[in-house]
């Protein structure tokens, strides 16, 4: 396992840069920083994961990618272009990005194929049959086919989950960015969930960011894994994941695969003790 510092770039051109981003919020007359400086740079089609203690800004800087909180310091680019343009957020760039939340968020007066057709609705680019014909070529791809005219309360929430991520794919991001999605799932359906995501990466060629508090989750899902410290937390370092694509089940249970996770463990108490 090797670390790396933030901005290190690969061979791929960089799709999102972190420059010194940070981000405090007002409270009783002063501010309380909720992340500190922090710098990454995230190339084009890479799946990396966030991964830290509770309260370290993980989510503070996803939403920040977002464009959901402006940052207090620092600066975000999009493909080179400042993703925040005096104090608003460029839609332009806006668009290029999705976000997964780990409430799925499904309306639950629509239907699953209504709930995923409703960005394309009010993007209003497609036509009608085509809307329908892509909110379905999305659910099958999140592995949730012949589900479009059930209700959201009929089906699990593993299986809201993969609708909730092909409602994100529905209008064709780049950028697809996770908030811990699986957290409130059951060990096998999370382990399921985890395979379709790395399949639905390798056919998309999204880049994904990911938020999660589980190491093996990282480390079986990731080609890079930013470590944050205790919060108020920063990216202390990155750390590359070796392993090849695509990854069947079995790595998990080989020594490599924990050893990598055991040494992502230390490392992450290492930063909470030096705090």
């Amino acid at each position: 396992m090797s670390g790396s510092d933030g901005l290190a770039g690969g061979e791929r051109p960089a799709l999102i840069v972190l420059d010194r981003v940070g981000k405090s919020f007002d409270a009783g007359g002063g501010t309380v920083p909720a992340l500190l400086p922090s710098s990454l740079s995230i190339e084009d089609g890479e799946f990396v994961a966030f991964l830290g203690p509770s309260g370290c800004g993980k989510t503070t800087l996803l939403r920040m990618i977002d464009g959901l909180l402006e940052p207090s310091s620092g600066t975000i680019t999009v493909t080179g272009e400042p993703l925040w343009d005096r104090g608003r957020c460029r839609k332009d760039l806006r668009s290029r990005l999705a976000m997964v939340f780990q409430d799925p968020a499904l309306f639950p007066w629509l239907t699953v194929e209504e709930n995923v057709l409703l960005p394309l609705r009010l993007r209003g680019r497609l036509p009608r049959a085509e809307r329908t014909a892509r909110a379905r070529a999305m659910l099958a791809l999140a592995g949730a086919t012949d589900i479009g005219s059930r209700m959201p309360d009929e089906i699990s929430g593993g299986m809201r989950q993969r609708v909730s991520i092909a409602r994100a794919l529905s209008y064709d991001p780049d950028i697809l960015l996770m908030d811990e999605p699986f957290a409130a799932l059951d060990a096998i359906s999370r382990e399921a969930l985890n395979m379709e995501l790395q399949a639905l990466w390798l056919a998309t060629g999204k880049t994904i960011v990911l938020v999660t508090h589980s190491i093996a989750e990282a480390a079986f899902l990731a080609d890079r894994i930013a470590l944050f410290s205790q919060g108020p937390g920063r990216i202390d370092s990155v750390v590359d994941i070796p392993f090849p694509r695509p990854r069947m089940r079995e790595l998990t249970y080989s020594p490599e695969f924990q050893q990598t996770v055991r040494g992502l463990h230390e490392r992450l108490a290492q930063l909470m003790e030096r705090s």
